[in-house]
């Protein structure tokens, strides 16, 4: 018998809700057990691994799960080796480069060497930085990278936004866009090799979706 393809979604924040959502308009319900990470699911033949967002990708890149839903902005930041299987019509967003409005930077022109630049997308903002052959500090930091710069922690952020309403009231303003993201159904490869009959039915299940959520429109989400 073939063993059970794990499935990991995140486990908490803007795409926790609308993966849930969209796998049970594929067919498949949750079931979660208390505080276990993994949860049984009314497909026997799938278990679903509750993780980070951010874990997703290396989950996926090592094995420890088949399947994984996250943003196509993680899946750069951590470098995966994955095959990205969908497009999921949820998790819109950039990764922007904003400066405050104050600071006299209106274009990645003006930022000047040796700038701080806080993130949580460290590996990514410094690939960007350095295509550019701009010599910045990087400052990561998880959680409130917009209030980096009124604390004097960073001259400039680079930071995912939704309608950019969170910059603003932050008092930043957007220079340049670095790339735009939407949650992606990812695959490690070696399991699409061993299960590829497997994942396809998963994946025309959730193409279905899919098809039927951009006639009702998409979840709704947070903004940021």
């Amino acid at each position: 018998m073939n063993r059970r393809i794990r499935l990991a979604i995140p486990s908490k924040g803007r795409l926790h809700g609308p993966s849930i959502d969209i796998m049970s308009r594929a067919g498949v319900e949750i079931y979660p057990k208390g505080r276990s990470y993994l949860s049984e699911t009314s497909d026997p033949s799938l278990e679903v691994l509750l993780a980070r967002a951010k874990d997703v990708p290396l989950y996926l890149h090592y094995g420890a799960a088949d399947l994984g839903i996250t943003g196509y902005d993680l899946i750069v930041e951590r470098g995966a080796e994955l095959y990205e299987l969908l497009s999921l019509p949820y998790g819109e967003c950039k990764l922007v480069v904003a400066a405050p409005e104050d600071s006299g930077i209106r274009s990645i022109e003006d930022v000047k060497p040796g700038s701080v630049v806080a993130t949580s997308h460290p590996r990514t903002a410094s690939k960007f930085f350095e295509g550019l052959n701009k010599d910045v500090r990087i400052l990561e930091l998880e959680g409130s990278i917009e209030v980096a710069p009124r604390l004097g922690l960073a001259d400039l952020v680079v930071d995912i936004s939704s309608s950019g309403e969170t910059l603003r009231r932050n008092g930043l303003r957007v220079i340049c866009p670095i790339l735009e993201s939407t949650a992606k159904l990812a695959c490690n490869k070696v399991s699409y090799r061993a299960s590829q009959d497997r994942i396809d039915s998963l994946v025309k299940r959730l193409e279905e979706a899919v098809r039927v959520m951009g006639h009702e429109g998409p979840p709704r989400q947070g903004a940021g």
